[in-house]
């Protein structure tokens, strides 16, 4: 088991690549390779050897083995050569596309196989022949079972993202499928994390291995962490003005809840924009449509809930939105892990409402960023991006071959024909600004009004530091006990309401509290239970048995 050594000046030309899957990378836009394709590509090439890779999400693991597979598969067989496991259909499909745009002209057959797809779909595409399988560990038993996959002639084997699929528990699934595959094939296991099951699968099926690894980069040390505070009835229109403040978004908005979801898509396409939604509520077939438009950017908002977004892995996203804050320091780091990826940078926004503060202080410490709290642009240097963005754009199509064309031609006949009727050409273009772009290129009176509270939100909580309170963490002044999330106890005080100086505090204990709910009180000078009583001389026994009566009364119950 040996560890490589990458090194920074690495072309893909010195990888052995060929040239045809070489000028197909370089149309791709991938100038350089990864670290971890540094490492593995070689060894898999020149060796016949087993591989663990140990490398994070988005660092190019698909590469590292999608290319030399597609290499090394020179003709068609009729039996399946190499077959990658994913742990969700997401990834499957992403895997899948990746792998069939690196063969360029070979005319080889790359199937996705997974479940919330009616299998008679893929049944027939079997039936016609596939050279690489890539597909979840359900799906591809139940084919295994039906007798329609054959995995007896396998040259690869490859588990991508191992650690999820153990995380998922297809462990089980996993070591079935193994079993079902020949001897004579190469196994590669690609995983962030080498927890002692994977290694144990390793030890059990692969034998001898070589092991590379990449060092570990902070998920998000390429996107800039940014939190702004809102109140609660703002929320919305902070996301708006989020987005607006960069023509070109694209991102994810992470909700807590489903219908949270649900109604901020429906009031952001209500406002023109061009978003939609993904939760467990929608419907296989088409959240597939939704992340092939995605994928193609053309959707820009894409609303997810933690759940749904799990497998969604595009490089391009240049903005994660947390409009719910997560439920712990890890979804923190998964969710704005989405972007930042492959070199590019990549902003991270926080939306925090009072009631967030003292969880997200406790989420930033644990995870251990540095988030920085900033106020909205205001909707005057909003509408100054949006018209640099449209000089710009029009500039482009200006200086384009379109006037040239044909396409050009009802336009400007239309541009002439406004001209003819006595009116000058600055109005008409005022005018055209106005009905096209008016909302994108001029602040409203109402974003005005929105500035003022926004302002007023940010000037009343910047004295606030990041752990939500300005001596300590945690806020106001606290002797900690060592609660697990930094609540601690009062200071001067104890747990149970005692003051450190023998005197009882104004709380109540717990057993006291306790007493008063049941109806009892304590009297102090016998420490004796007593049945607390109304003015009437009743107590809350006499009012349990009147009502055990009356029910009894009304049901004809003897009892």
């Amino acid at each position: 088991m040996t560890k490589q050594d990458t090194s920074a000046s690495v072309t893909f030309s010195d990888l052995g690549i060929s040239k045809s899957i070489i000028d197909t990378l370089l149309l791709k836009g991938y100038e350089y390779p990864t670290p971890i394709q540094v490492q593995t590509i070689p060894l898999f090439l020149k060796g016949e050897s087993n591989i663990i890779g140990q490398a994070q999400t988005g660092t190019g693991k698909t590469a590292a083995f999608g290319v030399p597979i597609i290499q090394n598969i020179t003709q068609k067989t009729g039996h399946v050569q190499a077959i990658v496991l994913t742990p969700t259909r997401e990834l499957a499909i992403q895997v899948c596309d990746e792998m069939s745009s690196f063969g360029g002209i070979r005319n080889l057959t790359i199937l996705p196989v997974f479940g919330g797809q009616p299998i008679t779909i893929q049944l027939r595409a079997l039936s016609q022949g596939a050279d690489i399988i890539v597909g979840t560990p359900g799906r591809v038993i139940d084919l295994i079972h039906r007798k329609r996959l054959d995995l007896s002639h396998l040259s690869y084997f490859v588990l991508d993202e191992a650690d999820e699929m153990l995380n998922m528990g297809f462990i089980d699934d996993i070591k079935e499928i193994i079993q079902h595959t020949n001897d004579e094939k190469r196994m590669l296991c690609f995983s962030a994390t080498m927890p002692k099951p994977i290694l144990g699968i390793a030890k059990k099926y692969m034998g001898d291995y070589e092991m590379v690894t990449v060092e570990k980069v902070t998920e998000g040390a390429l996107t800039e962490q940014l939190s702004i505070d809102v109140p609660p009835s703002l929320k919305f229109e902070a996301l708006c003005r989020v987005i607006d403040s960069d023509p070109e978004f694209y991102g994810l908005v992470f909700c807590a809840r489903k219908d949270t979801s649900d109604d901020i898509v429906q009031r952001l396409e209500e406002r023109g924009y061009d978003a939609d939604v993904i939760h467990g509520d929608i419907l296989q077939e088409q959240r597939l449509r939704i992340m092939e438009r995605f994928r193609k950017q053309k959707l820009r908002i894409l609303v997810a809930t933690d759940v749904a977004a799990r497998g969604i892995d595009v490089n391009e996203l240049t903005h994660v939105v947390n409009y719910d804050i997560p439920q712990d320091p890890e979804s923190y780091t998964h969710r704005i892990g989405r972007t930042g990826r492959a070199g590019k940078k990549g902003i991270a926004i926080t939306l925090l409402t009072p009631s967030d503060f003292r969880k997200f202080a406790f989420i930033k410490k644990i995870a251990g960023f540095d988030v920085r709290r900033v106020e909205l642009p205001d909707a005057n240097q909003v509408a100054e991006m949006n018209r640099e963005k449209l000089r710009h754009d029009l500039t482009v199509l200006i200086n384009s071959d379109f006037v040239d064309t044909d396409a050009a031609d009802p336009f400007l006949e239309f541009a002439k024909s406004l001209q003819n009727e006595n009116r000058d050409a600055d109005d008409v273009i005022a005018c055209l600004l106005k009905k096209a772009y008016e909302n994108r290129i001029l602040a409203r009176n109402d974003d005005k009004q929105l500035d003022e509270m926004f302002a007023q939100i940010h000037k009343k909580n910047q004295n606030r530091d990041s752990e939500y309170g300005r001596r300590g963490d945690g806020g106001r002044d606290r002797n900690r006990s060592g609660d697990r999330y930094g609540k601690g106890s009062r200071d001067g005080k104890d747990s149970r309401g005692d003051r450190s100086d023998g005197k009882k505090s104004w709380s109540k204990s717990k057993d006291e509290g306790r007493d008063e709910r049941r109806g009892y009180v304590v009297k102090k000078d016998d420490g004796k239970k007593y049945a607390k009583k109304d003015s009437a001389g009743r107590s809350n026994k006499d009012f349990a048995t009147k009502r055990i009566e009356n029910k009894k009364a009304m049901t004809g119950s003897k009892k």
